[in-house]
């Protein structure tokens, strides 16, 4: 088979605005879901595996770290970037500390994360499962 699947990049935001923006950026290349909490995003990965998920970190009910550790419970292997606010280092060194890949701060700079997704993606130690 020459067709290899695309893969697959869950975002996750509280703000319509931002899943918009990422989703027509990423589209192009990849399978685009997104969620707009961290309940429906943990159901989304259950239903489907994820290559990557952008996460942010500031939700209510469920930060991104909390959304972090259980993803991390469904599947360790599972590449995790979380989005920032500039504010919120301190939060993003804690995901860092829990299993996350990286973070980026918003407003985007979508070379960066473009690269990010490149790296994830590339490392054979990410590839599917």
């Amino acid at each position: 088979m020459t067709d290899e699947p695309r893969r697959r990049v869950l975002i996750v935001d509280d703000e319509p605005l931002i899943l918009e923006v990422l989703s027509e950026h990423f589209k192009v290349d990849f399978d685009v879901e997104t969620a707009p909490n961290g309940a429906d995003a943990l159901g989304a990965i259950l239903r489907q595996r994820p290559d990557v998920v952008l996460l942010d970190i500031n939700m209510p009910r469920m930060n991104g770290v909390e959304v972090l550790k259980d993803i991390k419970q469904i599947d360790e292997s599972i590449a995790v970037i979380m989005v920032t606010a500039n504010e919120q280092v301190q939060l993003a060194a804690d995901a860092l500390k829990s299993g996350a890949f990286g973070y980026v701060p918003k407003p985007f700079d979508f070379r960066y994360l473009d690269h990010m997704l490149a790296t994830i993606l590339d490392n054979p130690r990410n590839a599917r499962k």
